[in-house]
């Protein structure tokens, strides 16, 4: 060995965590990985700047983490660093970020109550962020749709309930923000002591809460719990310090003698965890980084010490208190001790404010240690916990733990939160980004009957159906893989419902010889005409006793909870074709009136029956007035395209029976049946020419073609974009329009009468004077 640069700060700043790397090729070029990057062309003699920590770095992000030199070519290089993933083949002179990667390490998750809601959270060294858990838009959730609201390592952020456009953002060493997120004027609110000489310490993660009886409260946690009543602009110390106050655990000054902290990672006794009763006024539960857990029902004027947990290791950092949102004193805890290589889970629930605690998560349950919890809002068996191996579930209340692992990977999972209007379960992950488990409603209802899973089918209550208008998507439409699209919420009113196959099935009965019962041996498929068909699902729908809609689908292949959609409308009516089809499947019509409707599943000889709420846009003011007048003219336009479907239809159908005869006679004899032919042909003709009148002529040209004629049913069009795009009731341009389709419409249906009147009566006479003669002359046949 021996020293090659006995530099020790390039950049004015000390040479921690960096890494070496070396050229496969040119062994005299050397990386230095660190904050910043700096290259060797000497073999380490001498390095340069590569890239910087901030400023001119060409908006790569600082603190490196992972290198890759490709084997054949230096100048193509990978690196990983705190804010993702820059490509550059030029040697680093131009980098390219890799901005398709979903890769956000979050510490906590929040959300709002807007519509569609926003999901918010802290990132590790890239601030704190804001963007929707769905969009009414087309083409999925994209990056650019999320906002970073502050800088610095994100931790908490807390969304003012008064006002979503303002909250509360946290950052290391304490620093709260007041965010204004739509002009950026955010200011610090950071609590102070009034002692100067009391020194403050805030841990890298802070406790931040907002009081539930109070949307200007706020709580923060140094050594002491912080309160604020006017939104941050003041704070009053409401406790004593809560933590062990061990001096030996207070030298992040001198950091073992090897480097100082340059961050306020390394604060310790402080408070982790401020958790206020959502149903107990004045109630706040505290925990810290050193293992103390404390609470005052008194608005912190007295706090109790209920630290003492028997099977946990003290000095633990408690990370979660969640307080029960049904039982006052009752709460669940999250603990864990892996800075002292301690990976064991630890979970505890009290119901006794803390004077005994009851363990839910051991080893036993899942593989690495806990770092959240959070209880359904409604059903107090339904229980979701996050490990640093994913989420784990429980319908039992914590006596058995299940790892869910349909669609979510084996991450970290650091924070949970349940949306309170949408019954969604929001996951933050250290690494993974941002989760949302649509609509955990379905899982409720087995927590509170387990007997449900054995059910054949069951239709499970719905979320409400918004009648949404769904925008286009910001930026590039066309921006292929350079641009992340998270998977969007569908559209529509979306059911879940439960299926366990059952087979149509027989039972041979024997008698026990021993017993002299009988009992059922065995079960076989039987395929006979009494066997009830499994093979397709039916929904229908009705709006009170009147059946609105009908859905079908086949069976699904796998059991469990399924999804359907139903697009909010009511059965629609045939379209004017030139071809009869067969119709396998009912088609949709006029959108339903906002209200509630009953939804019926059928599963063979199974039920299952719900009922569905259909919401306006809430985003808009839509009146009683527009939703009446829109949907009375909509099934009067319904009406008009079903008697002009029904009416081509007719035409259609002669058409056939006229093609027939044509061709028949043709093969029988043209001479005999000349006359005959000639009037097909000519019946033929003129139907062709009606059915052009109502869907326009056959345009056999190649290209994008236009047919200057305008159709009746293209004015209906027309009338029905205007009617359904109306936001205030019809107006004389719709009743116009209207006016305009019916007169157009029945122009050509008296067409249509005159001729099945007289031309089509005509021709009918003619041809059934016809006798036709089906045989033929015939041969003598032989052999010379």
């Amino acid at each position: 060995w021996k020293m090659i640069n006995d530099k020790s700060d390039i950049g004015n700043r000390p040479f921690y965590y960096s890494e070496i790397y070396v050229d496969p090729k040119n062994e005299n070029r050397v990386y230095s990985v660190f904050t910043y990057v700096n290259v060797s062309e000497d073999g380490g003699k001498n390095f340069t700047q590569l890239m910087p920590a901030y400023g001119a770095n060409n908006g790569v992000h600082p603190d490196h983490h992972a290198w890759w030199i490709h084997p054949n070519n230096g100048d193509f290089m990978i690196d990983g660093n705190d804010g993702g993933m820059n490509i550059t083949k030029d040697g680093g002179k131009t980098w390219r970020f890799i901005g398709n990667l979903p890769v956000a390490q979050f510490y906590h998750i929040n959300v709002d109550n807007e519509y569609p809601y926003n999901v918010y959270g802290g990132m590790q060294d890239n601030g704190s962020w804001r963007g929707p858990a769905y969009v009414w838009r087309a083409q999925g959730i994209r990056n650019s749709y999320w906002q970073e609201i502050s800088f610095g390592d994100g931790f908490d952020v807390v969304p003012d309930r008064d006002d979503s456009r303002y909250g509360w953002s946290m950052s290391q060493q304490g620093y709260v923000s007041r965010y204004d997120w739509q002009t950026g004027n955010n200011y610090g609110v950071k609590p102070t002591h009034p002692n100067p000489d009391v020194r403050l310490r805030f841990n890298w993660n802070s406790a931040i809460n907002i009081d539930p009886f109070s949307n200007s409260t706020l709580y923060f946690g140094s050594q002491f719990v912080h309160k604020s009543t006017d939104k941050g602009e003041t704070w009053t110390v409401i406790s004593p310090d809560l933590s062990t106050n061990n001096p030996e655990k207070q030298k992040q000054s001198e950091s073992g003698g090897l480097s100082m902290d340059a961050t306020g990672a390394e604060n310790h006794t402080t408070i982790l965890v401020i958790e206020p009763s959502p149903i107990e006024k004045d109630m706040l539960w505290a925990g810290t980084d050193d293992g103390r857990i404390h609470y005052t029902k008194d608005g912190g004027d007295t706090w109790t010490d209920v630290s003492k947990i028997k099977s946990l290791p003290e000095g633990s950092w408690i990370t979660q208190i969640k307080a029960s949102n049904k039982n006052k004193g009752e709460a669940l805890l999250i603990a864990n001790d892996y800075r002292r290589f301690n990976y064991t889970p630890y979970a505890y629930r009290t119901k006794n404010y803390g004077k005994t605690w009851e363990r839910i998560v051991d080893e036993n349950d899942v593989q690495s240690y806990t770092l959240a919890i959070v209880e359904d809002l409604v059903e107090p068996n339904l229980m979701f916990l996050g490990t640093d191996d994913g989420l784990y579930i429980s319908i039992n209340a914590g006596e058995k733990w299940t790892k869910w692992t349909e669609g979510f990977p084996t991450t970290s999972v650091k924070d949970l939160v349940i949306h309170p209007r949408e019954h969604d379960l929001v996951i933050g992950t250290f690494g993974r980004s941002a989760w949302v488990l649509d609509d955990i409603r379905p899982l409720r209802a087995m927590a509170k009957n387990a007997s449900v899973m054995t059910s054949n089918i069951k239709l499970f209550e719905p979320p409400i159906g918004y009648q949404a208008a769904y925008q286009q998507p910001t930026g590039s439409r066309f921006g292929a893989d350079a641009m992340y699209h998270g998977e969007n919420r569908g559209g529509g009113a979306r059911f879940s419902y439960l299926f366990n196959k059952k087979d149509a099935v027989k039972s041979d009965i024997k008698t026990d010889s021993k017993k002299g019962d009988k009992n059922i041996s065995d079960k076989k498929v039987i395929e006979d005409k009494d066997a009830v068909k499994r093979d397709s699902l039916t929904l229908k729908l009705y709006d009170g006793d009147r059946l609105i809609r009908t859905l079908k689908q086949k069976a699904p292949k796998e059991n469990g909870i399924q999804k359907w959609t139903w697009y909010m409308d009511e059965a629609g009516v045939s379209r004017p074709s030139r071809r009869i089809r067969k119709q396998t499947r009912e088609s949709g019509g006029v959108s339903v009136k906002p209200g509630i409707y009953k939804a019926i599943l059928h599963y063979g000889d199974q039920i299952s029956e719900t009922t569905i709420k259909v919401e306006s846009d809430p985003r808009l003011d839509v009146s009683q007035k527009n939703i009446d007048e829109v949907y009375l003219a909509a099934k009067q336009l319904e009406k008009m395209q079903e008697t002009a479907a029904n009416a081509v239809k007719q035409l259609i159908e002669s058409k056939t029976i006229a093609e027939t005869y044509k061709t028949n006679l043709s093969k029988l004899d043209k001479d005999a049946y000349k006359d005959q032919i000639k009037a097909s042909k000519e019946i033929i003709k003129s139907m062709d020419s009606l059915v052009d009148k109502y869907l326009g002529k056959v345009d056999k040209r190649q290209g994008i073609t236009r047919n200057p004629e305008v159709t009746p049913l293209q004015r209906l069009g027309n009338a029905s974009s205007y009617v359904y795009g109306s936001q205030t009731g019809l107006t004389s341009t719709e009743t116009t329009l209207i006016k305009h389709a019916k007169d157009a419409l029945n122009i050509i249906l008296g067409e249509t009468n005159s001729f099945f009147n007289k031309d089509w009566k005509d021709y009918q006479v003619k041809m059934k004077q016809v006798k036709t003669d089906p045989f033929k002359e015939t041969k003598t046949f032989g052999i010379d």
